[in-house]
């Protein structure tokens, strides 16, 4: 099945906190259209606008939404009107890890997530298409990996890098915590800095420049011919990420 998180060609319209503007604008800048996200208020305060925690797209016009976030589906279907939208049956306690239902990480035939808390209609979809469930302790797991091509990926996750490197078709490197800012916590996550906006081109929320590990970050994406912008000259921060729906 087809990879919503590694785009072919250029993405087009896109799910996203409008809280950043230098993120937006640069996006915009790029011809990519934006769809704020919703305040999600079953989220933790500095996480409810966060949109790898309100929407996931599978992939072939198939895309959950968090039950708090049911705003969305009309803007989707305005930017796809192929779009399938499955709706969560109920809101989700913002408590973690019950907050974490949609937020796994899709690469080559491996779906990353905290299986006991992540939505059983999702894993469901994702095994009957020949996926294979990769079970981690950590439930922020798309905020945790940077997917790379189908088979690299960069994690600042111990459980994560220690599950998937074991895997022989997935290419991994461990990146230190530390270089991302995320409002409300002591640092963030890489995953929730970056995304794919081509087949070729990694981009980063801030300046790539200034994480620990960039030398080792640009090399492991040079290897799978990948390249990497930063959209701004600022410090790394967590925006979670964004959800390419066209």
């Amino acid at each position: 099945m087809r990879n919503p998180n590694l785009p072919q060609e250029k993405i087009k319209s896109v799910v996203v906190s409008t809280e950043y503007a230098y993120v937006t604008d640069e996006l915009k800048k790029l011809g990519i259209s934006i769809i704020s996200s919703v305040e999600a208020c079953d989220l933790p305060f500095y996480e409810r606008f966060h949109a790898d925690m309100e929407i996931h797209n599978f992939g072939n016009d198939a895309y959950f939404l968090r039950n708090s976030c049911s705003l969305l589906k009309k803007e989707i279907i305005r930017v796809n009107s192929d779009a399938n939208i499955i709706i969560e049956s109920q809101s989700i306690s913002e408590k973690y890890p019950n907050n974490i239902s949609l937020n796994g990480a899709f690469i080559g035939d491996f779906y990353i997530c905290n299986e006991s808390h992540s939505n059983n209609e999702l894993l469901r979809r994702y095994i009957e298409n020949g996926i294979k469930i990769i079970n981690v302790k950590q439930g922020y797991t798309k905020c945790s990996t940077v997917i790379v091509s189908h088979n690299a990926i960069i994690t600042d996750d111990d459980d994560v890098y220690n599950k998937c490197k074991c895997i022989k078709d997935i290419d991994i490197l461990k990146a230190d915590k530390g270089s991302v800012r995320l409002r409300g916590y002591d640092y963030g996550f890489i995953g929730g800095c970056s995304f794919k906006l081509d087949k070729n081109t990694l981009a980063f929320c801030g300046d790539v420049r200034t994480h620990s590990d960039y030398h080792n970050i640009k090399t492991f994406c040079k290897n799978h011919n990948v390249d990497l912008l930063s959209l701004s000259n600022d410090a790394l921060t967590d925006i979670g990420g964004l959800v390419a729906v066209k």
